[in-house]
This record gives structure tokens, C-alpha cells and sequence, in this order.
């Protein structure tokens, strides 16, 4: 098993999700949606998106950037690719049952990418933790 490479793919796909939240605002319609709150919760959820955008970017390059580090026998690497595993794996459990499923059957293609991108994400940072350096 190439652990580097799976890290490594990890970070592309952390890297899309990224990029993917330039195109879901228009397909979500997030400024219709959004007119009816006020300009504070409306900037809040703005900054929110960014923020998320710019810890998936770091996130991603680090994966791609260094996986072996990620993976030696420090303490560090190891607690980065469980906390990993925790946040993918719950974000799954939110893609597949938490989120409107009228909007999800709207959407099917957009409902099974991320779910499939989200579960693999989940395996490769379980991967990364249990290993053996």
C-alpha cells in the first residue's frame, strides 16, 4: 500500500472540494437564499465560506506537499490524520443524513461526488492513522 500516494490524493481531492465552493454558491443559489437573513448573518456565513475555503487549501497542500511527514513517527502527523478522519467522517455522516434530501434528489450527481469524495477522504486519513511508521 502507497500511503504517501493515497495522502497525496487525499490532498487533490481536498483541493476540489475547495474549488468546488466557487461553484456552488450559483448553483445553490446562496445570495437568493440569503436575502431573506439579515447583513450581519449574511457576512458571517460569507466569511465562514472563505475561511473553510482557505483551512481546505492549507489542508490539501499540506497532503500533497507532505505526506511522509504526515505519516512519520511523530506524534504530530498522526493527530493531523486522525482529527482528519474525524472531520471527513463526520462530514459524510452530514452529506448522507443530515442535509435536506429534497435538495440532495435535486442534485443527484453533486449528493453522490461529494458523499464518494467525503467517504474516501474518511479511509485514506483512517489509513493514515492506524498505520505502522
Amino acid at each position: 500500500m502507497n500511503l504517501p500516494l493515497y495522502l497525496q490524493a487525499a490532498g487533490v481531492l481536498q483541493l476540489i472540494v475547495a474549488a468546488a465552493n466557487f461553484i456552488l454558491p450559483t448553483i445553490l443559489r446562496y445570495e437568493e437564499n440569503l436575502s431573506h437573513v439579515s447583513r450581519i448573518i449574511r457576512q458571517i456565513f460569507h466569511i465562514h465560506a472563505l475561511y473553510i475555503v482557505i483551512v481546505l487549501i492549507g489542508l490539501g497542500l499540506a497532503c500533497l506537499c507532505l505526506p511522509h511527514e504526515l505519516l512519520g513517527p511523530g506524534l504530530l502527523g498522526r493527530c493531523l490524520c486522525g482529527y482528519l478522519m474525524f472531520f471527513w467522517g463526520l462530514r459524510t455522516l452530514i452529506q448522507f443524513f443530515y442535509y435536506d434530501r429534497a435538495t440532495c434528489a435535486d442534485h443527484p450527481f453533486g449528493n453522490f461526488f461529494f458523499g464518494t469524495v467525503f467517504l474516501a477522504l474518511t479511509a485514506i486519513f483512517a489509513l493514515a492513522t492506524f498505520h505502522t511508521p
